[in-house]
C-alpha cells in the first residue's frame, strides 16, 4: 500500500560529562511524514525541530544524562513508491562520535526486495551481528534484509517487488447432503447440510432455482442475517464463522418449489460460489411412485423406502430433535465454562453466545448463559482498555521515582498475553493480577466504561430465530452421490421419471372401455324395448 515506517534504536554512551540534549539530523521529509515523527525513551522528555535547519532535531532528556542512553525515534511515509524503489537513509549525530549504523528491513505479505549492486558504504550484514542492546530493543525476528552502513557517501536504493494475491478458497465443502421430499403433484420441499471447512471468516452466496422460497438459513444451529444480492432476487449471501474448532462450520438451510408432475421430474440444486465435495442427494418419492429412470451428474447409489409418518410419528419427530438440540446446547454451556476456566476466552464467548442464541435450553439456563457472556464481554472490555493503558505507560517510558510508584503496573503488562503474545487467554482468576498497579478509581472508571461498550453491542439484536422445518420423511428413497464439484456456481442436476401404483395400465384401459361399452349398450337396449309410455 506504499506505507514505509522507519523506527531508529538507538544505544548511546555519554562520556567524559552529562548532557541534556542531543542533536539529531534526520533525512528530508515530507509535510505529512513530519506529522508522524515522534520519539520515545526511559529518559525522553521531548523532541523538537530546530528552526534554523528543518532537517535538525533537538532531543531534550528529563535531567542531565551520563552513561548509557536508549531512545527510540519514529516516523511514517505513505503513498505510492516512485518507480517501485526505496532509499535507505541514515540519521547523523552531529555532536556523537564512533557511531556504527545497522539496517534491518522488513516487509509486508506479497512483497520482495532486491538490494542489487551495493553503493559505497555499504555490506551486507548477518542479524547475529548486530549489537544485542539494538537487537533486544525492537523486533526481535529475524528481517528479510540485514545491513551495515560505514559513512556511506550516497543512500541505498531497494527496488521493492509486490506480487499479486493468489486466488485462495476461504470456504470449502467438506461433505454435504441434500434431502427432497416430493409431493404427488410434483411440489419439493428441499433441506440442504453443508459440512464445511472455514479458512478465514467469509460470505457464502447461495442462488435457489428458479421461483425457489428459502424459509430459514442456520449457521452452527444459530440463525443469520441474510440479504438478496442486487440484480438476482434468488441469491442470498450470508457470513460464516468457524465453530469451536475455529476450523469448520455446519449449515443448512431449506426452501420449496412448485412442480407439475412426477412423470418427467427434473431436480436442479442450488449454487454455490464454492467447490463442493462428497455430495448425497436424498430424494423421497410419494408411496405408490416408483422411480423408473434416472439421469444426471450424480449416481443412484440405493433404495429404501419407510411408512407410517402420522401425526404420532411427526410429533415424537419433534420431540427427539429437541431433545438433542437441548443435550447440544447444555453439552456447549458446559464446555464454555471449561474454556473460561483454562483460559481459552475467544473460545469461551463464542460458545456462550451461542448457546443464548440457539434458546435451545429452558428460560433460566437461557437467561444465566446470557448473563454470563455480558459478565465475560466485560472482563474483556476491560482488560482491553487496562492493556491500552499499559502501551501508553511503557511507551512514555516515565523514569524517576514515578517508575517505583507504578512497578505494579510493569509487573502486570509483563504478564499480559495481549501484549506478550497477542492473544486474549487468560483464566479469570488472573483478573487481579492483570489489573495491578490501578488505583480503586482506575477500575471503577475501566468498570463504566466497558459496560456502557458492551450495552452499546447487546443493543444489535441477533437474527430472530427461525422455524425448524421437520421432514417427513415418508415414501420411497432414492439416494444420489457424487463425489466432487468442482466448478463453482454450477448446479447439480437429476432427470428422474416416476411411475404410479395408482396409473391405469393399457390393458386396464382397454377393460374399463369394454365395461363402460357394456353398459353404455344395456342402458340403450333397455331402452328401446321398453319405451316411454308418454311418448307412445
Amino acid at each position: 500500500e506504499g506505507q514505509t515506517r522507519s523506527t531508529l534504536l538507538a544505544d548511546f554512551t555519554v562520556q567524559n560529562a552529562a548532557i541534556r540534549t542531543l542533536s539529531v539530523k534526520l533525512p528530508t521529509m515530507g509535510a505529512d511524514e513530519l506529522k508522524t515523527v515522534r520519539a520515545n525513551g526511559e529518559t525522553v522528555s521531548d523532541f523538537v525541530r530546530s528552526t534554523q535547519d528543518e532537517s535538525m532535531w533537538e532531543l531534550r532528556f528529563k535531567r542531565r544524562v551520563i552513561g548509557p542512553v536508549q531512545f527510540q525515534i519514529e516516523y511514517e511515509r505513505r503513498g505510492e513508491r516512485t518507480g517501485d524503489s526505496e532509499s535507505l537513509n541514515q540519521a547523523n549525530f552531529p555532536d556523537s562520535r564512533q557511531l556504527a549504523y545497522y539496517f534491518a528491513v522488513r516487509t509486508g505479505g506479497r512483497l520482495e526486495i532486491e538490494s542489487g549492486t551495493l553503493t559505497q558504504g555499504w555490506q551486507r550484514s548477518d542479524w547475529s551481528m548486530v549489537p544485542q542492546s539494538l537487537r533486544e530493543a525492537g523486533n526481535r525476528n529475524a528481517p528479510a534484509l540485514a545491513l551495515r552502513a560505514m559513512a556511506p557517501t550516497t543512500p541505498l536504493s531497494l527496488r521493492v517487488i509486490r506480487h499479486s494475491l493468489a486466488d485462495a478458497l476461504k470456504l470449502r465443502v467438506a461433505s454435504g447432503k441434500l434431502t427432497t421430499i416430493l409431493s404427488p403433484t410434483g411440489d419439493q420441499l428441499t433441506a440442504v447440510d453443508l459440512n464445511m471447512e472455514v479458512i478465514q471468516r467469509s460470505s457464502l452466496s447461495v442462488q435457489l432455482p428458479a421461483a425457489g422460497e428459502l424459509f430459514n438459513i442456520f449457521v452452527n444451529g444459530e440463525s443469520v442475517h441474510s440479504i438478496r444480492q442486487k440484480g438476482n432476487n434468488n441469491t442470498w449471501q450470508f457470513y460464516i464463522l468457524p465453530g469451536i474448532d475455529d476450523r469448520t462450520a455446519q449449515v443448512r438451510f431449506v426452501y420449496s418449489l412448485t412442480g407439475a408432475s412426477l412423470q418427467k421430474l427434473n431436480l436442479v440444486s442450488p449454487q454455490l460460489d464454492v467447490p463442493l465435495e462428497n455430495i448425497q442427494w436424498d430424494v423421497i418419492a410419494p408411496s405408490g411412485f416408483q422411480l423408473i429412470a434416472s439421469d444426471g451428474n450424480l449416481e443412484l447409489v440405493g433404495q429404501d423406502s419407510r411408512a407410517n409418518y402420522d401425526r404420532q410419528a411427526y410429533l415424537s419427530s419433534l420431540k427427539g430433535q429437541s431433545q438433542d438440540r437441548a443435550q447440544q446446547a447444555a453439552k456447549l454451556l458446559e464446555q464454555a465454562n471449561q474454556l473460561l476456566q483454562t483460559g481459552e476466552q475467544s473460545k469461551a464467548q463464542w460458545a456462550f453466545n451461542n448457546v443464548a442464541n440457539r434458546y435451545a435450553l429452558d428460560a433460566a439456563s437461557n437467561e444465566d448463559a446470557r448473563v454470563q457472556l455480558e459478565n465475560l464481554q466485560t472482563q474483556q472490555a476491560i482488560i482491553g482498555l487496562n492493556t491500552r493503558r499499559q502501551r501508553l505507560f511503557l511507551d512514555s517510558n516515565r523514569g524517576g521515582a514515578a517508575i517505583a510508584d507504578n512497578e505494579q503496573l510493569r509487573q502486570a503488562a509483563a504478564i499480559n498475553p495481549i501484549l506478550q503474545q497477542e492473544q486474549l487467554n487468560y483464566r479469570p482468576q488472573e483478573l487481579s493480577q492483570l489489573l495491578a498497579g490501578n488505583s480503586k478509581e482506575d477500575n471503577a472508571n475501566l468498570q463504566q466504561i466497558a459496560g456502557r461498550l458492551v450495552q452499546h453491542q447487546r443493543t444489535t439484536e441477533p437474527a430472530p430465530q427461525a422455524i425448524v422445518i421437520s421432514l417427513p420423511e415418508d415414501g420411497n428413497i432414492y439416494s444420489f452421490r457424487r463425489s466432487v464439484q468442482v466448478a463453482e456456481n454450477a448446479p447439480l442436476e437429476l432427470q428422474l421419471a416416476f411411475s404410479s401404483q395408482y396409473k391405469l395400465r393399457v390393458w386396464q384401459w382397454v377393460l374399463l372401455a369394454g365395461l363402460i361399452g357394456l353398459l353404455v349398450a344395456g342402458l340403450a337396449w333397455k331402452s328401446r324395448r321398453y319405451p316411454n309410455k308418454d311418448a307412445a
